[in-house]
């Protein structure tokens, strides 16, 4: 082959790749503002006496939490990542809708990019825990979040997709690596 074949079918090539990557990115595009026809969903279950299956507009009809919280990285203490005011449903709300089993000790959270994390069901429970939708008044990019004000970011999984309640000590991809599972943040960061 000719080198002047040969730079041909390189760019052949590469036209037919760049194509393929903006249709997808297009087709990215066209269905990112409806969440719920493109089947975007939020599972709960395990240890649960009703499962939930629930979509965005399910979740924005269910009473509205707002949380003022900051989050921090645990590798940069001294700057927040994010802050203000996070609004959406207390998680404690979702897990009585599905009736927690007596024998969960532990819940554990799954985003879309199979990032893990977890809390006990007891601080699941407080108040203050929410899954998030909005963030000062704007939709989150990443759909959900969950907002545990006081741990390290690590905890706030986003991108959140799945709550499972389990009977035994889970640990999230952090966790598992050595990081504290209580994840408290000193009073001062």
């Amino acid at each position: 082959m000719t080198k002047l074949k040969l730079l041909m079918a390189l760019m052949l090539t590469a036209g037919a790749l760049t194509a393929g990557v903006f249709a997808s990115y297009f087709k990215i595009l066209q269905t990112s503002g409806n969440d719920d026809a493109n089947g975007w969903q939020l599972l709960v279950n395990g240890l649960v006496q009703s499962p939930l299956n629930l979509n965005l507009s399910e979740l924005n009809a269910m009473p509205i939490t707002t949380v003022n919280a900051v989050l921090y990285c645990v590798d940069l203490p001294n700057h927040p990542v994010a802050q203000g005011n996070w609004t959406g449903v207390k998680l404690n709300l979702l897990l009585g809708e599905a009736g927690v089993s007596s024998d969960a000790v532990k819940v554990a959270f799954t985003a879309t990019d199979g990032y893990t994390t977890d809390l006990t069901v007891q601080t699941a429970m407080r108040p203050d825990v929410i899954v998030a939708y909005e963030l000062n008044g704007q939709p989150l990019p990443e759909k959900l979040r969950l907002v545990v004000p006081g741990k390290w970011g690590y905890k706030w999984i986003s991108s959140l997709s799945k709550i499972e309640l389990v009977n035994f000590d889970f640990k999230g991809m952090w966790e598992s690596r050595g990081y504290s599972d209580e994840a408290n943040i000193p009073s001062t960061p």
